[in-house]
Parts: structure tokens; sequence; C-alpha cells
């Protein structure tokens, strides 16, 4: 069933046209991902379907009845209603049912009733309260705790009135309103900003389980894989759908992009021969047949000619490293992260003024501090006991005081040239804190945090502007942040930032006035252009379009050098991480603890799982190992690959098969034009027959085909 129909749908802001003729359809259980660059106009299309933008051109049409929700990246205006009371209001009509059973309940208990009056009274909250308990009526609250847990809303901001939460946190509320209010079409811009890793696999739950349609807009691949049926491409002001999921879309669109460039070549070259003919005949013995070419030919380029191929602009992102550091790149021991003397400031320790981005300082331009592996290492020299080198000198390890406030406690770790960290946990659980204490933006509490030698320190931040170590300050221009990093000839560095995407009179724009996205790739630019060997990247892909992140993901995983990843995108954990560092956040008086687990990101997802079944296993069921969980997966992947170069494989072949057909059907179109000139009717009768045999041919391999590619 169809709950909605859009036709030709357009939008403009002023002269500038963001979608023109978009038609779509989205039938009851649809789960639909809306993919496009950034600026591309996903946002206005989900504004359109949702008539919350009635300056929009087309038709639209939607099922009587249907129940609209959408989830916008910029929450309302806050109440004056706590989180639990607003989440709660969600169910007024069902709590109204509640109070009227205690009116009755009331009423049961008045002695003056007559037994038929209380007979009719009990028969009557009878049939009350089982419509009560069918529609959930003893189950809210318990609904309620379900979706703020699940989207990692602490239970000490439930009372907390909406106007003291974050616009973060007002974002998670409204989707937690919206997933209890279940409308039958969920429009959601970007639901996974904001969400955790544990939250977002919570949301993928209860969206895959989501009994209605959905039209999700999200730049996270691992969740488009996981609820994604169908995508919906938003490029050049129109939508082409897809069938599948993310990873389908990607490949279905390579094929149709490529067979779009293969028709067009072959249409560019119908059209200049039958140019030619016509130039070297018009005006010959041929003019008449000429003249009915061109006249044809314009007819053609005015009703059936394909248009170009479309041609992206994708960033170039050559990361390398300039100078090789040593084989260990960073060691903690006995490390509590935190603030000095209760504060929540940089600087406040002691030393404070005299600390330097590390990597930055040291014997001289360039060079940075060598720390010499512990004792056993092959390298050793060893460390005199309670001293370690930060910037270029020896300082006793610091112990924790009193009036300090510890963030994290950090495990005894080493990280080496060539691995990468994926550092995950919650939000506010201290991953920043960590971070800004191996930038010595933040003296150590306890223990002590090194860096080896000859490492160069890259810092990609998520706050993109600011006075900290590698933010960008906003009277700079794009030109100038660049410059910043590196002396370059002005011509060399605009030639340079064109490889990000800054053109012409944009690379004066100030970095205030730039996009997100925009600020992304300035902030991209500035880390390859440092050449590190250690790349420390605070939510990389924030801000990125897909195809942007992909490009960045496969720079990293070409990248010779060591990376620390902070991060949610769970795609890039999965692509890249050769461990992962999970920070637990801790309650009230206790820091949180980092867990550090050697193995790639599906290892650590198959040890979980045994762990939650070792906790509580199935009466009789035998639980794998961890090891048993990976060769099962790397089985199953196998399996997947074989069957997937299997399709491939079939797919083309009857390509091949269908574009002889199509060669041997323009063969006997021609015999019979030749036929029909020449008026051999008895052969033009045989090309008929063996034209339709041909035709029904052709249209049972194109059934085939589609049946393929779907």
């Amino acid at each position: 069933m169809s709950l909605l129909v859009a036709n030709e749908i357009s939008k403009n802001y002023g002269d500038l046209d963001v979608l023109e003729d978009v038609t779509v359809r989205i039938e009851y259980g649809d789960r639909i991902g809306l993919v496009g660059h950034n600026g591309a106009g996903k946002t206005s299309l989900l504004r359109a379907l949702g008539r919350f933008d009635t300056t929009v051109g087309g038709e639209l049409f939607i099922a009587q009845g249907t129940r609209i929700g959408y989830l916008s990246q910029d929450p309302p205006p806050a109440g004056n209603l706590t989180l639990f009371e607003d989440l709660k209001s969600v169910f007024a009509d069902l709590l109204a049912q509640g109070e009227q059973l205690r009116l009755l309940e009331a009423k049961m208990t008045d002695l003056a009733q007559s037994d038929q009056e209380l007979a009719g009274l009990i028969s009557r909250y009878g049939l009350q309260q089982e419509a009560f308990e069918r529609a959930g009526g003893y189950a809210v609250d318990q609904r309620i705790r379900f979706v703020l847990s699940g989207l990692g809303l602490q239970e000490s901001l439930w009372q907390a009135p909406l106007s003291h939460l974050s616009g973060g946190q007002r974002t998670r509320a409204c989707l937690g309103r919206l997933l209890l209010e279940e409308p039958d079409l969920l429009l959601l811009d970007e639901p996974t900003n904001h969400l955790d890793v544990r939250s977002m696999a919570w949301l993928e739950g209860v969206l895959t389980a989501w009994k209605g349609a959905l039209v999700v807009v999200s730049h996270d691949r691992y969740f488009l894989d996981a609820v994604a049926t169908r995508i919906w491409d938003l490029a050049f002001r129109r939508v082409e759908a897809y069938r599948g999921n993310y990873s389908h879309y990607r490949l279905q669109r390579e094929e149709r992009r490529a067979r779009w460039r293969k028709e067009y070549d072959r249409q560019q070259e119908f059209i200049r021969e039958t140019q030619a003919f016509v130039r070297r005949y018009k005006a010959g013995q041929r003019t008449r047949e000429a003249q009915g070419r061109e006249t044809r030919l314009k007819r053609f380029l005015e009703e059936e000619a394909l248009p170009p191929p479309p041609t992206d602009q994708f960033i170039r992102l050559p990361l390398r490293a300039d100078a090789r550091g040593g084989d260990l790149v960073m060691r903690t021991r006995k490390l509590i992260a935190g603030y000095m003397n209760g504060s929540l400031e940089p600087g406040t320790g002691p030393d404070s003024s005299q600390r330097q981005a590390p990597g930055r300082s040291g014997a001289g331009e360039g060079q940075t501090p060598s720390v010499e592996p512990e004792a056993g290492h092959p390298r050793s020299k060893g460390l005199q006991p309670g001293q370690h080198v930060r910037q270029g000198r020896l300082r006793p390890m610091r112990s924790l005081s009193p009036t300090d406030s510890p963030i994290l406690n950090v495990p005894d770790l080493d990280l080496y040239r060539g691995q990468v960290a994926a550092l995950i946990g919650p939000n506010g659980a201290g991953k920043t804190t960590f971070v800004r204490t191996i930038l010595e933006e933040l003296e150590p509490l306890g223990g002590r945090v090194e860096l080896g030698a000859s490492v160069d320190v890259g810092y990609l931040a998520q706050r993109h502007i600011g006075s900290g170590y590698g933010l960008m300050k906003g009277g700079q221009t794009v030109l100038d942040a660049l410059l910043e990093i590196k002396r370059l000839p002005t011509e060399r560095a605009r030639t340079f930032l064109g490889q990000f995407l800054f053109k012409g009179d944009d690379v004066y724009q100030s970095i205030e006035s730039l996009s997100g996205g925009q600020r992304s790739r300035i902030a991209l630019a500035r880390l390859t252009l440092q050449g590190a060997n250690f790349l420390l990247l605070d939510e990389p892909t924030n801000h990125l379009d897909l195809d942007s992140q992909e490009i960045l993901q496969d720079a990293l995983r070409q990248f010779d050098g060591t990376i620390l990843l902070v991060t949610h995108d769970r795609a890039l954990i999965d692509a890249l991480a050769t461990q992962i560092w999970q920070v637990t956040p801790g309650t009230k008086g206790r820091p949180g603890q980092l867990d550090l687990f050697k193995g790639t990101w599906r290892q650590w997802q198959a040890e979980r799982l045994y762990v939650e079944k070792k906790d509580s296993p199935d009466p009789g069921e035998v639980v794998p190992t961890a090891a048993e969980e990976e060769w099962n997966r790397q089985r199953e992947a196998r399996r997947r690959r074989r069957r997937a170069e299997r399709h491939e494989q079939a797919v083309a072949e009857t390509e091949e098969r269908v574009s002889r057909m199509e060669s041997r059907l323009k063969d006997i179109e021609e015999s019979m034009a030749q036929a029909s000139a020449s008026q051999d009717f008895k052969e033009l009768r045989a090309l008929q027959d063996r034209h339709r045999a041909v035709s029904r041919r052709l249209e049972e391999l194109m059934e085939e085909w589609a049946a393929l590619a779907a």
C-alpha cells in the first residue's frame, strides 16, 4: 500500500534550483536511506514530503489517516516540562483512560451503590481495564525508560527541564518522542548525530523492526547498511532509486554509471557518423537521404538523446608521513587523566605556560623528544624509576592530589608504528580528556604518557575553530589557514587547495563563513600538508558526505604511519582498526576506565557476543568461543564473496547476451528496411517472424538481467 506519492516536486532558493521534477513513492514498510552530497537538498526533500515546507512545487498525495513524524537536525524550542514528562505526554489519551479507571475504582468502593449498579460498574471497569492493558497503559513508564536508556540519556537527566539540556540531548529527546508516538511514516534527518556506538546499535534494532515506513538521511554507512532496504540517491536535483542497503547501492550505482558512459559514448559516435554523412552528401547525389538523416538526428537529439553522465567532483587526499618514526609511538604507564584542583579548564597545572603540542618542540625545529622502550624491549635503554620524558626533559611522575578531578584511568598501553587504535565510548566518558592529555593540553593527574622517538603528531580536532592546538582561527581565510601550516608560494597553495574543492575565490572565504563540510575539508588539507607520522583524529568523518568518507577511509588505509581514531563511525573502525580502546564512564566519585582489546572491530563484537551469551546462555545451548565465532564469520564472508563473484559473472554474461541480441535485432531491422524498399514481401514476412522471435528472446533476457541486478 502506498503511503505517499510525490510527483514532479521542485524547490528553489531564489535563482538556485535544489529539487527539479522529483517523483518518488513510499510504500508501507519501506525503509529508505536518502543520500547525496552536502547541500544536495536532502533536508529540503524531507520537509517537502512531510508538508513542512509549503513553498515547493509539484503534487503530493498522502494516504488518508497517515501520521507523519519528522526529526529535524535542529531541536524545537524547549518547553517547561521535564524530559520524562515531555515523553509521557505522548500517552496523554491513554493516561486519561487510566484516570477514568481510577474514578471507577472509587465509585465501586461507595457503599451506597445497589447490587445492580455495582454489577454494572464492575462490567464497565473490566472492559475498560482490558482495553487499557491491551493498549500498553500499564507499561508506559517502562517504555519511556527503555527509549531514554537506549538513546544514552542518563537517568540523572530524566527529571531535568528540557531547557536545561544541551542541543544534542534535546535532539535525542525529540527522537525518543517520535519513537514512542509510532507514526506511520517517520522522516529522520541525521538521527545518529549525538549518539554513541551503543545507542546507534540500539536505534538500528528499533528501526529494523519498525512497522511503518521511514525515510532517513544519514552519513553513517554502517547504519544505512543495517537499516535501509532501499536507497534514494539525490544528485543533480533529482532522485534515483536503488534496491538494497548502502553497500548494494554503491555497487549498483557504479554499474549504472558504467552502462550510462558506454551508451553515451556509443550515442556520440552515432551522432558524429550521422553528421559526417550529412556534411558529405547533403549537396551531392544522396541529398534526400542526407536530409532525411539530418531530420531524424534532430528529432533524436530533442526527444531521445541521453544526457552526458555526471562528472562528480571528489577531494584528493594524498596522506603520507614525511619521516619515519621509531617503532614505539606512544606509551602510557599508570596514567590518570582529568583536571587539576577541581578545574575543568586546561592550562591550570604546573608549567602550563610552557607546555606545547607534542612533536613540535625539543632539540630543534622539526625534532621531537626521544623516548626509549621499557626494559625487555629489543631497543630498550631503560628509564629511571619514577621518571619519564616529555618535551625533551626528564620529569618526576606526579601523584594524585585530593583536590584533583580524575576522569579516566588508563591501563598501560603501548602503541607501535603502523597500528590503528580506535577509541570508543559514550559521549562524556572521558575520550576528549584523554586526547588533551596526549596533546599536553592537560597535565596527567597521575602516571605518565610518552611519545616515541621522532614521532610527529598530526591532530584533527572535532571542533575546527578555536585557540587550542590544531584549531583554526575564525578570522582567517582558507588560504591563510593553509599557509599557517607551511609556507608555500601562493599559486602552489591554491593548486593544493583545489584538491580539496576550493576553487577560484573560495580560497579567500573566512573560516567562520564556511559550512561544516567545508571546514572539514580545509582541516584535512592542513593535516595532509603537515606530513605527520602519528595521526590523532577526533571524529574525522563528521560533516563529510558519503563519497568523501570513502576517500578518507582509503587514504587512511594506505597511510604508512600510526593512527589513533576517536570516532563513532563504525564503518571506519571496521575498515581500519587493529585494536579497540573502549572507555566505560565512571560513576559519582569514581573515574571511568579504558579497556584494551587487541583485535579488529569484528573480533571485538564477536568477543562481546560470546561474553553476553556466556553470562546468560539459553538452556542446552552450546556457546561458541570467540575464535569459533570469528572463524565462522570469515567462512561466511568467503562464501558471500564467492557468491558475489558468481553473481557478477552471471550479470556480465547476461549483459553480453542482451548486447548481442540487440545487435541482431538492429541487423534484422536494417534488412527489413531494405526488403521493404525493394518490395520483396516474402523476405519481409520472414524477417518479421524472425524479428518477433528475437524480440521475445530479448525481453526474456532483459527480465533475467533485471532479476539478477535487483
